[in-house]
């Protein structure tokens, strides 16, 4: 299913507000109105959810206002900027450019430390990306998602039988095959880190079934019943938090579909009030 995004706002944020950022109706309003100009269709689009992030960028010492700000990666050496000897800053820059900025950055640290030797991020592949040398082979969707995943690790995921081969998110196509591969191998401890490991609960029901079996997953094969509901609790409160500022028409059935699930059938409001602790509530 192709997906679209439409943004961005640009705002000045308070330090004290960097771990807690949320979205504004404001702005949803905003990005609406104007993405409209463009493609009329927006404004009987379903729109999925919202979210904001703090992207660091440095404005110069002699432009209080911040009003020239560059968008380009910006790397500080203390020790002759400030007379801090051991201290490097980079910022600046944007995720499209994050390799090259831990390039840039490294390669000015090893100068520093006398390592002559040059970052070889650009031209080693990642695990999982190199060169496939193996025939074509013909995958089920939920194999072809895994693929698009981990690549060439493809072949670590435990899949062929009923058990593995189950899906655990019908719109990623994330198989319990996976999820437990993403346990075993890729550190994943939660079903955030699952999530952006795997895509879990990123399709368009935005973890109605998928997040109550990943955590049943994970449950069963590494973590206790008690941290299950727990971390259940704030994996569907995080989901929420993206859905409340566009939750109108289908996105808003949908949600509280998904309230009806998790408070109405499974119980997490009761079981939150009991364990005083927070809990997703529509």
């Amino acid at each position: 299913m192709p997906c679209v995004l439409i943004g961005t706002t640009s705002d000045r944020v308070p330090i004290e507000t960097c771990d807690d950022m949320r979205v504004t109706p404001e702005e949803v309003e905003v990005l609406l109105a104007e993405g409209m100009k463009l493609a009329p269709s927006l404004g009987s689009t379903r729109i999925l959810r919202a979210y904001a992030g703090v992207r660091p960028l440095v404005a110069s010492d002699d432009d209080p206002s911040g009003r020239s700000i560059s968008r380009g990666i910006v790397t500080l050496d203390h020790e002759k900027r400030d007379g801090l000897a051991g201290l490097l800053t980079i910022t600046g820059g944007k995720m499209m450019t994050y390799r090259l900025m831990a390039e840039e950055v490294t390669n000015l640290a090893c100068e520093k430390l006398g390592v002559a030797k040059q970052c070889e991020t650009a031209t080693t592949p990642l695990p999982g990306s190199e060169t496939k040398t193996e025939a074509k082979k013909t995958y089920s969707f939920a194999q072809k998602a895994a693929e698009g995943r981990h690549g060439t690790l493809i072949s670590s995921i435990e899949r062929g039988d009923v058990s593995n081969d189950a899906l655990v998110c019908e719109c990623e196509g994330v198989s319990v095959g996976e999820v437990r591969y993403a346990v075993n191998t890729l550190h994943v401890h939660n079903l955030i880190n699952l999530r952006r490991r795997t895509r879990v609960g990123m399709g368009t029901c935005q973890g109605e079934l998928c997040a109550c079996r990943a955590a049943s997953v994970m449950c069963h094969d590494a973590e206790s019943a008690q941290k299950a509901i727990n971390d259940l609790n704030g994996f569907m409160n995080e989901r929420w938090k993206g859905m409340q500022p566009v939750a109108w028409g289908d996105n808003l059935a949908e949600a509280q579909l998904t309230a009806t699930i998790y408070q109405g059938m499974l119980g997490v409001n009761r079981i939150a009030n009991e364990k005083r602790i927070e809990y997703y509530e529509i």
